[in-house]
């Protein structure tokens, strides 16, 4: 007897131990919130809701009141296959909602898996200001040396080896392992906030988390599909006081994904699901405009929802006549076959009773991001999309300007307006082991366009303006620059040249080239004036990045003939 109780015993004690190992839902939320939208994110896969309302206010307002929403819920969506052609994906929609996740929080260590206990631990989103890295940047460059107060959001951040995580954060970060972006100032790899590291952001406002889709063995409890063993890093960011309406109403989310299986991930697709509600969501039209790669959601009528704006038939606010254009632009995505950037690929819906529409209950995450119908038929150019008899193939529904009578859209068609979910895809590329890809989407609001019918030639001009403002980030990492701070004459420059700070003197100037590469770096500074000669360096485009006394920084180009 005493065996057998033993035996079970151990059963039951293993059965737990596993069953401890798997992750849960993640539980923490944070809010975007630095300019005229205010944005829910959850510590996963799923974000711009609180897993039960919307959670993308535009204009926001006082927390406490109510508030008008464009996008109800949005989620991740990957697919691809492995060596043996078996299919692995994660896709997030509503599942949340009653605790079903294809995704959780958290890195993945060398082997492709988690547990429990790291799920838990990065069950958190890190967010941090602008003026919170400046103030920390002017505290070292007045001295070389941490003297006040660091900032408990440059302590928490997650970047590699961070000494502080485990007073500021209550646990260790995992050894060795790359998560945050940082600035290194001694280039030793390890994110020391107190030798003058600081978080590598944009905007002025930054929300950087991790999430995983292996769970420590956990079920993909949204599509019950296989895990791909992904890790995905998430920034979401936005800018304020710029004086630029277009940023303003614009909000920015990058996800880098990171192959952490043993074997490639081949033909794979990335894509953003959003379910946009404008206002009342009973009444709106969608579509895109691919060689732009935009999609859209706007309102059917002039007025947002029923007779006296109300929105009966979901209980919420509605947008009554001053109604924006929500707009989604992908700025950067993946390399495919070639090297060639594999941009904006496909665009599908889901709306009840519509012709071949996946339905949200039954998933067909790969068709979609496909760009196909969910029950795998191709999308056809005209009229509903899906007319089995042509051979008119097209990637994207409804791939024209409303605002135009003869392009194709939902206003030149007989359809009624529904309650749409949106489906932006980016493919097909390869993962190898160890491999990663990025993409960035611009969610971008626009009031004042006359709708129905809206001429978008306004949103497609906001989506050029965010996309430079965008191409200035990159890929230096640097934020976004006032170019009026500094100046440098004479440009083109032969043999030597002065760099001029309007505002506070200079402390740091940093020099590179066309490719990126630091080609020189001038410390120590405290004058409005730099002298620069042009000494060895050949030829061609250079960049200045300039960091005053007070913490702000700037940057410019400067051409050497």
């Amino acid at each position: 007897m005493k065996p057998f109780l033993c035996f079970l015993l151990f059963c039951f004690c293993f059965s737990n131990n596993v069953i401890s190992q798997q992750c849960t839902l993640s539980t923490d939320t944070a809010h975007l919130d630095v300019n005229n939208a205010r944005v829910i994110l959850q510590a996963s896969g799923d974000f711009f809701w609180d897993r039960n309302d919307a959670g993308f206010f535009v204009p926001k307002n006082d927390p406490s009141q109510p508030q008008t929403a464009t996008i109800f819920a949005g989620g991740l969506w990957l697919g691809g296959f492995d060596a043996n052609g078996n299919f692995k994906t994660a896709a997030q929609t509503y599942g949340a909602n009653g605790g079903d996740t294809d995704y959780w929080s958290g890195p993945l260590n060398a082997q492709g898996v988690t547990n429990g206990n790291i799920c838990n631990d990065f069950d958190k989103l890190w967010k941090v200001l602008r003026s919170e890295i400046n103030s920390h940047i002017a505290d070292f460059a007045n001295d070389g040396d941490i003297d006040g107060p660091v900032p408990q959001s440059i302590l928490e951040w997650p970047g590699r080896d961070n000494p502080q995580s485990l007073s500021a954060n209550g646990f260790e970060l995992p050894q060795g392992q790359v998560l945050a972006p940082f600035v290194d100032r001694n280039s030793n790899g390890e994110y020391e906030p107190m030798l003058g590291d600081y978080p590598d952001v944009k905007g002025d406002q930054a929300i950087w988390w991790v999430f995983n889709d292996q769970g420590g063995g956990a079920v993909h409890g949204e599509t019950h599909g296989q895990p791909m063993n992904v890790e995905i890093h998430a920034l979401a960011y936005g800018f304020s006081g710029q004086n630029d309406e277009d940023l303003e109403n614009t909000t920015f989310y990058e996800f880098e994904v990171l192959n952490k299986r043993s074997e490639n991930l081949d033909s794979a697709y990335i894509g953003l699901w959003l379910d946009t509600d404008i206002g009342c969501a009973s009444d709106d039209f969608v579509g895109c405009i691919s060689s732009e790669k935009i999609a859209f959601a706007y309102n059917a009528d002039s007025s947002d929802g029923d007779i006296s704006c109300a929105c009966s038939s979901f209980g919420v606010l509605s947008y009554c006549q001053d109604i924006p254009v929500t707009a989604v632009k992908v700025l950067n995505s993946p390399t495919g076959t070639g090297g060639v950037d594999v941009g904006f690929s496909g665009f599908s819906i889901a709306a009840n009773e519509f012709p071949g529409a996946y339905p949200f209950t039954e998933l067909n995450p790969y068709s979609a991001m496909a760009g196909l119908w969910g029950d795998g038929t191709p999308i056809t150019y005209g009229g509903s999309g899906y007319d089995t008899s042509s051979n008119q193939y097209h990637h994207f529904l409804m791939d024209g300007n409303p605002g135009i009578p003869s392009d194709w859209s939902f206003c030149t068609e007989d359809f009624p307006p529904k309650n749409f979910s949106i489906l932006i895809s980016s493919g097909t590329f390869s993962l190898a082991p160890g491999e990663g890809v990025s993409i960035t989407f611009a969610i971008m609001n626009k009031f004042g366009l006359s709708q129905p019918c809206p001429e978008l030639t306004p949103i497609i001009q906001m989506g050029n303006h965010i996309q430079t403002v965008f191409d200035q980030l990159s890929p230096t990492k640097e934020p976004y620059h006032n170019p009026t701070i500094t100046h440098f004459y004479p440009n083109p420059l032969i043999s030597e040249g002065t760099l001029t700070s309007t505002g506070a003197p200079l402390a740091e100037v940093r020099l590179y080239d066309v490719s990126g590469q630091l080609v020189n770096v001038y410390k120590d500074l405290r004058s409005n004036e730099l002298s620069i000669k042009r000494g060895g360096l050949s030829a061609g485009f250079y960049s200045y990045q300039a960091l005053l006394a007070d913490g702000q920084l700037a940057a410019g180009r400067i051409i050497m003939q």
